[in-house]
């Protein structure tokens, strides 16, 4: 739990230059641990980049449902399904899949994720949308479905050893959380390898999101 003072993720982790967005594939053999933290969840994850194009994670993740505490275990896949390389921006789809476990009555059932991430971002403004889903087996009621759309801007530009800073909204929509709709404003602080979001959403939860690469 996160105390309110505190005021918070993207994939995946990449720290490129000048550019300020978390991404599933960095380059070849780095390592990031990301975290997101909020009233209604947990996420941990942990990734290696192999190459440029594709990266394995480790995550656990603690979702507040409408029905209750849900936990899962998840190893996958994260793919650069395309770039696009402009001289003052970017634009990435990546996709992860995955297999692993929901933790049921002290034993896991089995729980597949899949996920697409799209984003475009320059030295000033960027956009990101995702769309993730937990498909549990032989019980598809209990799925879940995860959007996610992010949109924000620098007030100034900085060098990579500077610190820049974002602001940031999020939009997010599940269908089995609490609250089916939250909008989070943020601000965004990134210097070199390191990245931190503080946030509050709508109804005065605090969020917190930490990234580090290496």
């Amino acid at each position: 739990m996160i105390s309110k003072f505190l005021l918070i993720l993207v994939i995946m982790t990449v720290f490129d230059g000048h550019l300020a967005q978390a991404h599933p594939v960095a380059y070849a053999d780095s390592n990031s641990i990301m975290t997101w933290n909020s009233k209604e969840m947990s996420d941990w994850m942990y990734t290696h980049t192999f190459t440029p194009y594709y990266s394995l994670s480790a995550r656990t993740t603690r979702i507040l449902t409408s029905e209750g505490e849900r936990r899962f275990y998840i190893p996958h896949f994260n793919f650069l399904a395309k770039r696009w390389n402009e001289l003052d921006s970017q634009a990435n789809i990546y996709l992860s899949f995955g297999h692993g476990g929901e933790e049921v009555s002290h034993s896991l059932k089995d729980v597949s994720l899949l996920a697409v991430e799209t984003d475009w971002e320059s030295r000033k403004y960027y956009v990101s949308f995702r769309q993730e889903a937990l498909l549990v087996y032989k019980k598809r009621g209990s799925n879940l479905y995860m959007t996610k759309l992010r949109a924000g801007f620098a007030p100034y530009l900085a060098q990579f050893n500077e610190l820049n800073s974002w602001f940031i909204l999020e939009a997010e929509k599940t269908n089995k959380g609490i609250e089916s709709y939250t909008l989070t404003p943020y601000v965004r602080l990134f210097y070199r390898n390191v990245l931190t979001e503080i946030g509050v959403s709508q109804n005065g939860d605090a969020h917190f999101n930490f990234m580090i690469h290496f």
